[in-house]
């Protein structure tokens, strides 16, 4: 699309074409009154590998539609850098992701309203993530009409049939459907998957009004800096095949870049803390020192196993099975590559007296080195599983801040992994509950040896340097905009950037603190939070006008 002169100017400005910007756009362009516009750094997700569930293989290890952020040196991981893939596509990180679909724990939300953040409590966010989805089954707990279709994981392994009977045999309850509410529990994996094919927040909230006249999309759009006059924001200024251009907004500019690229946005145009601001020789517009700052992720470290007896998996992964699959799944949404290897989640608390999960173990039916092989060519991969133990609620904060004032210049991202020593500690204590599950008697048939931590890896200092060493994120980074009630918190409960009016932000970087589990249906929700929020102010001001003129 190319922005005409007459077309610059927008009721609605959303910078950000991934989940929370896809459901934004939608939401609010089905007023018809409204124009909007869609911002997105990256390409249109045009790519089949997209579309189809097994093509994330090859979208991590080439680090396709990815921004290529990697960490500042980690200090207390002996100076490693660790890789942070954010989606650079329309539909952002859920063009690329895992596909599991975990929805916060009501424990979570009624922390956040504890803390200061008014109407997110569990009851009040719970229509919002109802009405996102359209769960398969029969439930009326679940959202059944929303744009993300969600299924139960496929999988005819009988690998993770032996993982639940692991789980029963070590006390665990095992769940019809974990997002319900259990704080502990194992079950089959829910992906993001409808009809054998991603859907990832483009495919689903964008396609839906992509038709809608007040709705345009902007591909390939850098935004530089956002425009404020008289403390408001009134537009944006952005970069688009090598023009400037100034899009102009009537009622609001809502950031939806994510937990980097958000605050990023807000330091280049003058928003944050005014020291490092003029060390780059920004002009400070508002001394908001938090903005970068309660950097949270999931670390996560991996507990592998060599399996005994080749897998289904590594069957179909045989080359030329593996192209007639694809093609297939792209064709027709059926067949192996529709499938992941990766079939059920666990959760498990360190202490009864929580009402949250500590600890998420995901579940991997196949080796982080999986790939296609051929007799002849390329031999098979050695078979092996996997189960790798999550820390949900860690102490540690890390920070984004600018490398230089070039908008091209990537953050500095710091998720300072284990700098609180309490995190290594709890997360050992789930490597340790991690290989308890693996070494149960549920597993023998599958199982031929530990390949990581290892055998003789028993000691408390030996488990430390492995993790130190191996440790690496679930890509769940949130927190650098916090929301709260406090004059420290960047956002309100309505999500209001404090200082400047008309700017909201609507994405992982508003969540006080981190949920427990994957955080795409959180930060869903909170964009339809927002739309919710923005409808009901444009329906107040209505109100007004029609009184003000009766």
């Amino acid at each position: 699309m190319a922005v005409d002169r007459d077309r610059r100017g927008f009721d609605y400005v959303i910078v950000g074409g991934g989940t929370a910007g896809c459901v934004l756009a939608n939401r609010l362009s089905a007023d018809r009154a409204c124009r909007v516009i869609l911002l997105e750094s990256g390409g249109r997700d045009w790519n089949p590998l997209l579309s189809i569930p097994l093509g994330v293989g090859l979208l991590w290890s080439r680090r396709l539609y990815d921004w290529g952020y990697e960490s500042e040196p980690q200090s207390a991981l002996g100076g490693r850098r660790i890789e942070m893939m954010r989606g650079k596509v329309l539909g952002g990180s859920t063009a690329i992701n895992a596909m599991s679909h975990v929805h916060g724990r009501p424990g979570d939300f009624d922390r956040w309203e504890r803390n200061g953040c008014a109407g997110w409590s569990s009851k009040d966010v719970a229509p919002y993530i109802r009405r996102s989805e359209r769960w398969e089954r029969n439930d009326d707990r679940r959202g059944r009409n929303g744009p993300v279709g969600v299924t139960l994981s496929t999988s005819d392994d009988p690998l993770f049939e032996a993982w639940l009977d692991a789980a029963r045999s070590a006390g665990y309850p095992v769940l019809e459907d974990y997002n319900l509410g259990a704080a502990e529990g194992f079950g089959r994996a829910q992906f993001t998957v409808h009809g054998g094919r991603r859907q990832s927040a483009s495919r689903t909230y964008l396609a839906r009004a992509s038709a809608r006249s007040n709705l345009d999309v902007l591909t390939g759009a850098t935004v530089h800096r956002i425009t404020v006059e008289n403390g408001r924001a009134r537009g944006v200024a952005l970069v688009h095949q090598g023009r400037e251009i100034d899009i102009r907004a009537e009622r609001a500019v809502l950031l939806a870049a994510g937990a980097f690229n958000t605050p990023k946005l807000l330091m280049l145009s003058g928003i944050g803390d005014a020291r490092i601001l003029l060390s780059h020789g920004i002009k400070p517009l508002l001394n908001r020192r938090e903005v970068g700052r309660n950097l949270q992720d999931h670390p996560g470290v991996v507990v592998a196993y060599r399996r005994s007896n080749p897998g289904g998996f590594s069957t179909q992964m045989r080359f030329d099975r593996l192209a007639t699959s694809m093609l297939r799944a792209h064709l027709t949404g059926t067949g192996p590559a529709t499938v992941l290897p990766s079939g059920l989640h666990g959760f498990a608390k360190l202490a009864d007296s929580t009402d949250v999960p500590d600890i998420q173990f995901m579940f991997r039916g196949a080796p982080r080195d999986a790939g296609p092989w051929f007799p002849g060519v390329r031999p098979a991969y050695p078979d092996g599983y996997s189960i790798r133990p999550v820390l949900l609620h860690p102490a540690s904060r890390g920070s984004v801040t600018l490398a230089s004032a070039s908008p091209d210049a990537p953050p500095r991202i710091d998720p300072n992994i284990f700098g609180d020593p309490a995190d290594i500690a709890r997360l050992k204590e789930g490597v340790r509950m991690a290989r308890e599950l693996g070494a149960s008697k549920a597993l023998d048939a599958f199982r031929e040896k530990e390949l990581t931590p290892g055998p003789e890896v028993r000691t408390a200092a030996r488990i430390d340097a492995f993790m130190r060493r191996t440790v690496m994120t679930a890509h769940h980074p949130a927190g650098t905009c916090r929301m709260g009630g406090d004059e420290d918190a960047i956002v309100d409960p309505q999500l209001r950037v404090r200082g400047i009016d008309g700017l909201r932000i609507a994405d992982a970087s508003v969540m006080p603190d981190l949920v427990s589990g994957n955080i795409n249906a959180t930060v869903t929700m909170i964009a339809e939070r927002c739309a919710a929020l923005l409808q009901d102010s444009e329906i107040a001001l209505r109100e007004e006008a029609i009184c003000a003129h009766s």
